[in-house]
């Protein structure tokens, strides 16, 4: 059961936007309060996600697992950096949980990591809301190193962050 690892099209938005929505539901259950969960909307995840993919400069790959997509990143650059010393920002990276535990998310944070250094770039933040343990303990085992706390807005909920920086 090998990975493949493309890099998306506007065509694939609707397949990114499945995985992130799942994977929203998966990672933040119990974490985000259900009645933010459940204004997750598909539709406009697609509709973003579209918007997304044609902007150029923001290292973006998809993996596949038998032709299903299984996982995703998104990186590029920030107006402000999160974190002194990145000069972007992981935005998304998101693996559904039937395919944790196989290196996609690794491989998937090197891909971008190679791609950012690629456009000259040198250091890359991310921010997971801190009650989320696994993937925490993924960004720390990937090199990540804790920056600072911050709070995450999310459909008028203050939640706690954690900002970490890959050198």
């Amino acid at each position: 059961m090998a990975a493949r690892f493309i890099i998306p099209t506007i065509a694939d938005a609707e397949r990114i936007a499945r995985v992130h929505v799942a994977s929203w539901h998966e990672a933040y259950g119990g974490i985000v309060p259900a009645e933010v969960l459940s204004r997750v909307d598909e539709a406009d995840r697609i509709e973003r996600w579209r918007e997304y993919l044609a902007v150029p400069g923001h290292p973006t790959f998809l993996a596949e697992v038998e032709g299903e997509a299984a996982g995703f990143i998104r990186s590029g650059p920030v107006a402000q950096p999160f974190v002194p010393g990145a000069d972007g920002h992981i935005f998304a990276l998101y693996v559904l949980r039937r395919h944790h535990r196989l290196g996609i998310g690794r491989r998937l944070l090197g891909l971008a990591a190679r791609a950012w250094r690629g456009q000259g770039a040198r250091a890359l933040s991310v921010g997971v809301l801190t009650a989320n343990q696994p993937a925490r303990a993924f960004y720390e085992a990937a090199g990540a190193c804790f920056a600072r706390p911050d709070v995450f807005e999310w459909h008028g909920h203050s939640l706690p962050e954690s900002l970490y920086l890959f050198e």
